[in-house]
């Protein structure tokens, strides 16, 4: 007889066997230990009844994170009708579904007990690990929460172009930077005198998660090349960034290519192109053989397949009512 299945809030001591949970169930997005503490366990809105765990004869058979707001998101405030999964695990011995049912039937009373009217998965910003669900690898997690009355929302996708050997600045993006310099635009490395501007643009223009992220990449001592800004009276109207990864180190320069955005009514003018080929040059100037970026929409995309970008993933982004 199969031992019987207990549901369990985390508690310290069980991060070693959530990680090897994890990576035996998302055998496509591996993570390591320091991920896990910088993106679970330090979250400022983590908390332990959050994290449920399936224990079966004493063996961690899976898990579910779930999170709502404690503190805000700079100006996108508390979210207080929202609670996000960012990730369900279910190690491949136990039944899938059985073990996610009832981990999702007890993270949903996490979520009304914090008067949660939906419950996404899984665009929580700052600490996502991937957009939503990955229908072509992690389809018994897409019918499972389709089950329990999920709704796919919108689509996410994941691009990568590839740098070495052959990437090169398009001769039409270096005609487009001349119009935008007779226009007075000047598209550069971002410099000191640039920082209060280009938070200010973050901040009127878009979500409070670039500007969260900006903010952390500069304070935490980024090259300032690693940032690129197009500017004119010393206004910022777009710019775009890479960076490493996940660990403690994500600030470094790496391939993960964004966030990336032009001021609204600047769109449609060469901008986003120039930014976007100087960053790329930037990034095979450095040494990286490929850039990434793991969230965007099928019309943006065919923007950045002129730089040579490729589909590699596609996310369902999901949202469930409580009420």
């Amino acid at each position: 007889m199969e031992p019987a299945l207990r549901i369990r809030d985390y508690e310290p001591g069980d991060e070693d066997a959530l990680v090897e949970a994890w990576n035996r169930s998302l055998r496509y997005d591996p993570i390591t230990l320091k991920v896990f503490e910088r993106k679970v366990l330090l979250d400022p809105n983590f908390e332990s009844s959050g994290l449920k765990i399936a224990e079966a004869g004493g063996e961690l058979a899976g898990f579910v994170i779930g999170i709502v707001r404690r503190y805000p998101l700079f100006y996108q405030g508390l979210e207080a009708e929202r609670g996000w999964i960012t990730s369900i695990a279910v190690r491949p011995e136990f039944d899938l579904h059985e073990v996610a049912h009832r981990l999702l039937e007890e993270v949903f009373k996490f979520f009304m007990e914090r008067g949660r009217v939906y419950v996404w998965f899984s665009p929580y910003t700052p600490n996502y690990f991937f957009p939503g669900v990955d229908p072509d690898r992690y389809g018994w997690v897409l019918e499972t929460l389709e089950t329990h009355g999920f709704k796919r929302v919108y689509e996410a996708i994941s691009m990568d172009a590839q740098l070495y050997p052959d990437y090169e600045v398009p001769d039409w993006v270096y005609e487009a930077e001349r119009g935008l310099e007779e226009q007075g635009i000047e598209i550069r490395h971002l410099e000191t005198k640039d920082i209060h501007p280009l938070l200010r643009f973050l901040e009127r223009n878009f979500s409070a998660d670039w500007y969260r992220h900006c903010l952390e990449l500069l304070q935490r001592g980024c090259g300032k090349d690693q940032v690129l800004v197009a500017v004119r009276d010393g206004e910022v109207l777009g710019y775009c960034q890479y960076f490493h990864g996940e660990e403690y180190d994500w600030h470094r320069a790496g391939a993960h290519f964004g966030p990336f955005g032009v001021r609204e009514d600047f769109r449609g003018r060469g901008i986003g192109s120039v930014l976007l080929a100087k960053c790329l040059r930037e990034m095979r100037a450095k040494g990286f053989h490929n850039a990434f970026l793991l969230w965007t929409d099928r019309e943006t995309a065919r923007f950045y397949s002129r730089f040579g970008f490729r589909i590699t993933r596609k996310f369902y982004i999901m949202r469930r009512a409580l009420r």
